[in-house]
């Protein structure tokens, strides 16, 4: 497969979460250092940084598909070793690594998360999200009893229901699930005691983008005084918001407000305004490979 159709498959992807697409993107350049065949190490960095910027492109709503590749890729150019060979070996490893910190992250942030959880619960999520099945996995594992009610969370061209995808999960896991309709939201979210919902991108304000129909939900446990969490690893934090570049909505997604969250929950605990602009300047330096700044 060529590289320019794995790139074509993660912009296209609707199943998988923003950190598994992050994942996918790294293996895409994991890929191209193990077989490209460029012969010295000038021409591997140049192409490898071209596969790069074309996979930081390829997902602007999500954060950590953009600061993984733009970390690596930043990596890569200001590395001083000049064998080639031992270059390709020192990028292949340090993405193995990568991804391993991604996984870890997932699972420390829905550890925490799932400590919210009790037995007897009713919560509501929504779209789909790697973590929060992560979350609700942990909890049935420590022998919690709860239900979930899942916006059905339809595309506007009805080809996906994301809920269904997190729900057949869910009962995978033998977790009692109703699926419900997106113009049911008033009644079901009402019914809960939180709502759990994960986020493709953290804004330097503290608010989040999350795929449809998050917004509807978090003004509805709003107004019924409900508390909205948001769970997500800190590579979700958006450097660009940082920046003071506008982040681009894709046709599924939704900004939610940071006035309508009662707490961002990552495998550093809750995320204050402080902490979200220190991740953020950290990761904005690896921006500037790109030429953003």
């Amino acid at each position: 497969m060529q590289f320019s159709d794995k790139i074509r498959k993660i912009e296209f992807d609707m199943s998988s979460g923003a950190s598994q697409l992050a994942r996918k993107a790294l293996h895409v350049l994991r890929f191209f250092a193990k077989t490209s065949e460029n012969k010295t190490r000038r021409g591997f960095v140049e192409d490898f940084s071209k596969v790069g910027r074309r996979l930081f492109e390829a997902r602007p709503s999500m954060a950590p598909v953009r600061n993984l590749v733009a970390q690596i890729v930043y990596e890569v150019n200001t590395l001083e070793e000049h064998d080639l060979v031992f270059v390709r070996r020192l990028v292949i490893s340090r993405i193995d690594e990568l991804c391993k910190e991604s996984r870890i992250a997932v699972k420390k942030s829905a550890e925490l998360a799932a400590t919210i959880i009790t037995d007897s619960d009713c919560l509501t999520t929504c779209s789909y999200s790697s973590t929060i099945c992560e979350t609700l996995r942990l909890a049935k594992q420590q022998g919690k009893s709860f239900k979930v009610y899942v916006a059905e969370s339809r595309t506007d061209d009805n080809k996906f229901q994301y809920g269904q995808i997190l729900a057949r999960f869910l009962k995978s896991m033998k977790i009692p699930t109703e699926v419900f309709p997106d113009n049911e939201i008033c009644r079901y979210v009402q019914k809960t005691k939180y709502v759990l919902v994960g986020a493709d991108s953290v804004l330097c304000d503290g608010s989040i983008i999350n795929g449809t129909p998050t917004h509807k939900v978090a003004i509805k446990a709003k107004e019924c005084r409900i508390p909205f969490y948001s769970v997500c690893e800190t590579m979700k934090v958006n450097a660009l918001s940082f920046l003071g570049k506008n982040t681009e909505l894709k046709e599924g997604f939704e900004f939610i407000p940071s006035n309508l969250i009662t707490g961002i929950i990552t495998e550093k605990g809750f995320l204050d305004a402080n902490t979200i602009v220190e991740i953020m300047k950290e990761k904005s330096k690896f921006f500037e490979i790109f030429h953003i700044k």
